[in-house]
């Protein structure tokens, strides 16, 4: 049998990356094929994979934003109570992005400047993952939110190609999506909300480092199959990720490709999607009291 995993992401994009890494893997040791299905747009992916048989058929790699879309009215009713969760292999945290050109050498200056006068963001929808940690990062720091104007793309790293051509000031993006362009030069990450710095990018202060308030906000991708998957078939597919997260030559792709891999399992990963779903609720807020004033 060939079992479908759907993406609910741009083929090539962060997610996608990750997803099909993790399905190449999870075949060897399930020794059955995985085809990666792109199904383009958050809240129509993540709804064909709850929507899908539960008959260990289709599994689907779900994102933190299951825990946001709920709250905003008229989006979706999903919410993580709505899939068997599996595994989550990547836990990783936006940072703050900018043009190698840009006037902001240091948080501190970009700060300032986000104070003074809204700046422009990209990267993601409007209800998105990317969004939500800026906005959380404004709020500890007393910001307002309506100065930060968005633009939505469908993915993280357009939001960092509309400010490599000037038509954004920030892209919230993990380092690890914005890999290629960071060596290359053409951007500059100015912090991580990582809750310690990135191993692969050693030089990027924390948010607490920098500016000496504590926000840190986890971006997790994890793997789960439609809600009452029987536990027989669940116990299988656990089975084989336990395997894949002890498999050195997994281990080795990760860290090639600078993915922060922090693995939980079931219902351990089920607590954990409940936990972000409360502090996104609060943080969703505040963005939908700046809405108006927030998006174009």
């Amino acid at each position: 049998m060939t079992v479908q995993l759907i993406v609910p992401y741009v083929a090539g994009g962060g997610s996608d990356q990750r997803a099909r890494l993790v399905a190449r893997f999870m075949s060897k040791h399930l020794d059955e094929p995985i085809e990666v299905v792109n199904r383009t747009g958050a809240v129509a992916g993540h709804e064909a994979i709850a929507a899908a048989p539960a008959d260990g058929s289709v599994i689907g790699l779900i994102t933190g934003e299951i825990g946001m879309m709920h709250w905003h009215e008229g989006l979706t009713k999903l919410t993580p109570a709505d899939y068997t969760p599996l595994a989550v292999p990547y836990v990783e945290s936006a940072a703050v992005i900018v043009a190698a050109g840009a006037p902001w050498k240091t948080i501190a200056q970009f700060v300032e400047e986000l104070k003074r006068r809204p700046l422009r963001g990209s990267g993601g929808p409007n209800f998105g993952v990317w969004k939500f940690a800026l906005i959380g990062l404004m709020d500890a720091l007393g910001i307002d939110a309506s100065h930060l104007e968005w633009t939505e793309t469908l993915s993280g790293e357009q939001g960092l190609e509309n400010v490599l051509a000037g038509r954004a000031d920030v892209a919230p993006i993990t380092m690890t999506d914005a890999r290629a362009t960071l060596f290359a030069g053409k951007a500059r990450a100015l912090v991580t909300m990582e809750d310690a710095r990135h191993a692969r990018f050693p030089d990027v202060p924390t948010v607490s480092e920098a500016l000496g308030v504590k926000w840190h906000v986890a971006h997790w991708r994890g793997i789960v199959a439609p809600k009452d998957l029987p536990g027989s078939v669940a116990n299988r597919y656990v089975a084989a990720l336990r395997a894949v997260s002890v498999d050195e030559d997994f281990a080795r792709e990760a860290a090639g490709s600078a993915f922060t891999v922090r693995w939980r399992f079931g219902r351990d990963f089920a607590s954990y999607m409940e936990e972000d779903d409360v502090q996104f609720g609060r943080v969703i807020g505040l963005l939908d009291k700046g809405k108006k004033a927030c998006v174009h």
